[in-house]
Order: C-alpha cells, then sequence, then structure tokens
C-alpha cells in the first residue's frame, strides 16, 4: 500500500567485518587457542562437533551484526545447548555471558582497532568494571604513539570481563588541549603455567594470559587452509537484506536472509540477487510492527519510538510519523515516496521459519489461475494468506516484497502502466499497487509471472535493471 505520507543501533561494519572473516576451530580449552590466533579463529572451549560450533557461530554472528542482547543470546545458547545434548563447564547463564561478552568486546575492539589507524595517537581509558584491576586504572589516560610498541601486548581488552577502551587523539586536539605523550608503562611480567600443556608463559602484569594480542585482522594462510578442508565448516549466510527492525520474534533480519536465501535456490536467484543489489544500493530500511505499534496515538507506538528513530535516522519527519497509520487497522503494510523504509504489520504469533518456498512461490502461478479463470483474487498477499498453508507467515513475506516494490517504483521516478494488464484486482487500483503487486510476483517466481504475461516480466526485467544502474530520481 502507498501513501502520500501522511536495533536497533547503527551496524559498525569494522566489527562485522573482523568476526566474519574468522573460520571455525574445535577445542577443549580457550588456551588452546593461543594470543593473536583468535583474530582468525572462532572457538568456544569444550565445543568439540562441528556442527555445535557452527550453531553457536550463527548466534555470535547475529548478536554482532543485528545488535542482539545478551537476555537473546541466553535463549539461544540454552536452545542450542538442548539440541546438542552438549554437557558444558559452569552455569549456564555464566557460560552464555562469558560467550557472548568475550566475542561482542574482542570483535568491537578490532573493528576500533581498524579505525584508530586515522589517529597519530591513542589514549587509554578504563572501563567501568564493578571490579576495576589496580593497573587497568594506572593506565587510564596514557596517551601514546600509535606504533608505540606498548600496544602490541595491551590493546583491550586485556582479561575477562576487561572493559577497557582505546580513542585516537589527533595533533590537532593535542596541541589545543595541551596534552603530553607518556612513557609507556612498564609494569613487568609473570610466569604462567599452562597446566595442558607444562609450558611457562612470560605474561604482562595486569593483562590475564592469552589477552595479551592486538586484536585484528589476520589472515593466517596455513590455518585458514587447515580449516577450509574440515567438513561443514560455517559460512555466514548472505546478507540480501542488510538490516531490519522488528518487534516480532519470528521475524528476524536472520529468519528473513535465511528465507530469501532458500528462495535463491530456485530459479529466482537472478530476481533475488537484485533484490538484494537493490536494498543496499538505495539503503531501503524495513520495519516488521505489531498492529498496535502502528497507531500515532498508541502506548505500543509511543514505547518504540525512540528505537525506531534511532534505526532510520530520519530527521525530516517526526519519528512516529515514520511508522503509523490511520489506515493500520485494515492494511498490512505501507511506505511512502518521502521514505527509504517499508512499515509491514506482523502479528506476534508470525514465524518466517514457518514459510514454505515452493508454495511462497506456487502464490504467483496461483494469482494467474484465478484471473484466468475469470476471478481474480483482490492481492497476492491475500492469495497467500487464505489458500497458503502458510497463511499470514507467507502473506507477511509478499506484503513486504509488495512494500520493497513501491519502493523501486518510486526511485524509478513513478512511471504509469506501462502495460495495460494486471492479474490480481489491487494491481488495478492505480499505476502504484501496479507496480508494487507485479515486482513482488517478479521477484518469486518470475517464470509464472511471463507465463500470465511476458511482457510484464521482461519490462520489469528492464525497469529494475534501469533503477540499479542509472539510480534514477537517486541524485
Amino acid at each position: 500500500m502507498a501513501t502520500t505520507a501522511n536495533y536497533g543501533s547503527l551496524p559498525f561494519n569494522e566489527q562485522i567485518g573482523f568476526f566474519k572473516q574468522k573460520l571455525n576451530l574445535p577445542s577443549e580449552r580457550w588456551s588452546d587457542i593461543w594470543q593473536s590466533a583468535h583474530n582468525t579463529s572462532f572457538a568456544v572451549a569444550g565445543a568439540m562437533k562441528v556442527d555445535l560450533l557452527n550453531d553457536f557461530r550463527r548466534a555470535v554472528d547475529a548478536a554482532i551484526s543485528e545488535g542482539k542482547s545478551i537476555t537473546w543470546f541466553k535463549k539461544e545458547f540454552n536452545h542450542i545447548v538442548a539440541k546438542h545434548g552438549w554437557s558444558h563447564t559452569g552455569k549456564a547463564d555464566w557460560r552464555a555471558r562469558v560467550i557472548y561478552n568475550t566475542n561482542m568486546r574482542q570483535s568491537y575492539n578490532a573493528g576500533r582497532y581498524e579505525q584508530l589507524q586515522h589517529f597519530a595517537y591513542w589514549r587509554y581509558a578504563h572501563g567501568d568494571s564493578r571490579y576495576p584491576r589496580e593497573l587497568h586504572l594506572k593506565w587510564h589516560n596514557t596517551i601514546l604513539s600509535k606504533d608505540d610498541p606498548w600496544w602490541h601486548t595491551h590493546f583491550p581488552s586485556n582479561g575477562w570481563g576487561c572493559k577497557c577502551r582505546v580513542y585516537g587523539v589527533s595533533h590537532a586536539e593535542m596541541t589545543r588541549r595541551g596534552l603530553i605523550l607518556k612513557q609507556a608503562p612498564h609494569d613487568g611480567s609473570r610466569d604462567w603455567l599452562n597446566k595442558a600443556t607444562g609450558e611457562v608463559h612470560q605474561v604482562p602484569k595486569g593483562i590475564d594470559p592469552g589477552f595479551d594480542y592486538v586484536p585484528k585482522r589476520e589472515v593466517n594462510q596455513q590455518k585458514q587452509q587447515a580449516l577450509v578442508s574440515t567438513k561443514k565448516v560455517y559460512q555466514p549466510q548472505q546478507k540480501i537484506v542488510p538490516n531490519s527492525f522488528s518487534t516480532v520474534k519470528g521475524v528476524s533480519n536472520d529468519s528473513l536472509n535465511t528465507l530469501l536465501n532458500a528462495i535463491k535456490q530456485t530459479e529466482s536467484a537472478p530476481q533475488i540477487e537484485q533484490l538484494g543489489q537493490f536494498l543496499a544500493q538505495y539503503k531501503v530500511k524495513s520495519l516488521f510492527l505489531k498492529q498496535a505499534e502502528m497507531g500515532v496515538n498508541n502506548a505500543g507506538a509511543k514505547a518504540i519510538e525512540g528505537t525506531v528513530k534511532d534505526y532510520l535516522q530520519n530527521d525530516k519527519y517526526h519519528p512516529r510519523r515514520l511508522f503509523t497509520a490511520n489506515s493500520y487497522r485494515r492494511s498490512w503494510g505501507f511506505t511512502s515516496s518521502s521514505y527509504d523504509h517499508v512499515n509491514v504489520k506482523v502479528a506476534a504469533s508470525t514465524r518466517l521459519d514457518k514459510v514454505d518456498v515452493n508454495e511462497l512461490r506456487q502464490v504467483v502461478a496461483l494469482a494467474g489461475q484465478f484471473h484466468q479463470q475469470g476471478g481474480a483474487k483482490f492481492s497476492l498477499s491475500s492469495i497467500a494468506r487464505t489458500y497458503a498453508d502458510g497463511k499470514h507467515n507467507s502473506g507477511t513475506v509478499i506484503t513486504w516484497l509488495h512494500e520493497v516494490g513501491h519502493q523501486l517504483h518510486f526511485k524509478a521516478g513513478s512511471p504509469p502502466i506501462p502495460i495495460k494488464s494486471g492479474f490480481t484486482q489491487y494491481s488495478g487500483y492505480n499505476h502504484y499497487e501496479w507496480h508494487a503487486e507485479h515486482f513482488a510476483a517478479w521477484v518469486l517466481n518470475r517464470s509464472a509471472l511471463a507465463e500470465f504475461n511476458a511482457d510484464i516480466a521482461a519490462y520489469f526485467d528492464m525497469l529494475v535493471q534501469q533503477v540499479l544502474t542509472k539510480g534514477v530520481n537517486h541524485g
């Protein structure tokens, strides 16, 4: 539905990139992977089975790339443990927190290391730990050249639970604030015995064993090659949808991408690939909200206003105007030419993992059959919600594609209806709905659309390519 208008936090690409380049390494204990080897390897101590480690990897990957909370991760941890019957050390709550915090902090710090290369000087800043380490407090506000060897062993995190960080300082800031370089602290080292191997390591004082390295992107070719030969090595799924915002657990960015990647295994692969290019190129975002959150005066809308504002980063309108509409009770979705996002209504029970790909694609063929029999149905979404086993789960996907179709139409300059034909009643309303309905059909099952009308399928081949290559009405 088009209207004339009336997470979450922004993704940290350097952090995401650091974690994605890792490969899994089953290990009995954390110290099996020593120091900077953690830059290329993902491990959970005691997780020796490949499938178990892959599931943990997917959960951590989602936490980092989608900003999932520790509460969410604990639930995933319990599900994975139950699924594999894994007997772990320590209580579940503690173990989940260690895995979550360590991977989140080290990947964050690796991303920061990459960003900080633009600064000549770095400042060590003690974190707000509940039980601060004495030496970490001593190092607070230490400013050194970024090339100082001290950072090779003291770049955070410097131990379990360490929240210390590093901030960049420019030449101009040094002069303006009268800051001066300090001598690198020399606090000595201590012996640490690895009881599993019998090796004795020299560990800098104030640093937990194994943390005396710089978290950064590395390519350890020998190790990477060895891991690639392992069966079922984790491969992050393609993010066809870069990010989305949802207030329903069953409709997550991960589940949406899982479904789209499954559709990509069919003959619709070219269309899914172009869909992803469009979403990324035009930075089209997606909101999946419950009905109680889509009325401007609803308590639910007021409750999520701040987080939606942070996600959309659109200061042109009052935040609530961006995701509410007067028609929210009777429509499944809406967008506007003034927006760079789409809004889709979902129920608390909606689950994208319940959608059958073949059935979803068959909805397009059904629409053509109903039309040929003289009984065109209202919309693709209504066909899915009425006739498909997936019901509203399947309808949600089609509604989302319909709204994305509006965005494509807007970016193309809102051209008129080029072909006086349409296989749903909704497509006959106006040129907005004609484009949105047939775009959804083109993405899901171009072959079925071409069987209904080859000219419509060819038109969308041309229109999508035009928008992607020329960036019509996009600056």
